[in-house]
């Protein structure tokens, strides 16, 4: 549920994005994909981030549990209702608050990634529903998390073996 509203707002994050810097519809764009649960899951401060969080959830899913443990069902259904709307609704909270956390945290790589690779839009993996715009659209997870580790990217070759021939290997 969380990741279909982050992939949502990455959404249009990326379009507000491409429309305020002037790509016209007409234009060809140039997006990048990516597998926004595969980024999520390899990039270090979201994962900070989600630990956080989780911590964030077992502390409220305990004081849950503490505030029920001393309740009678039958006697107390009322009470108990009421603390279980109240711990939906704070973890409602804690879910709609990690989503644009999780963005805040992206956000900045994704910017600098398009910025160096030329991109005009990352999108979440199938996220483009249609467009009237030409869109060239690429796979770049690996390039992004690559990016985001600080690593370099790996450089494919292609010879042909009339290259090899030719230069007498």
């Amino acid at each position: 549920m969380r990741i279909k509203k982050l992939l949502a707002v990455v959404v249009g994050l990326a379009l507000a994005l491409t429309l305020t810097t002037g790509v016209a519809a007409a234009d060809s764009i140039d997006a990048g994909t990516v597998n926004l649960q595969m980024v999520i899951q390899q990039h270090p401060e979201a994962m900070d981030y989600q630990a956080e969080l989780q911590e964030e959830m077992m502390e409220l899913q305990q004081e849950f549990e503490e505030e029920t443990a001393g309740l009678d069902p039958e006697e107390d259904a009322e009470e108990m209702q009421q603390i279980q709307q109240d711990f939906e609704e704070q973890v409602m909270a804690v879910e709609e608050g990690a989503e644009d956390g999780l963005m805040d945290v992206l956000q900045p790589d994704v910017d600098d990634f398009m910025a160096e690779e030329g991109y005009d839009m990352i999108v979440a993996e199938g996220a483009i529903v249609g467009s009237e715009a030409d869109v060239n659209q690429e796979d770049v997870t690996d390039e992004f998390i690559e990016f985001i580790n600080g690593e370099a990217p790996q450089m494919e070759m292609e010879l042909d073996e009339d290259d090899l021939d030719d230069e007498g290997l």
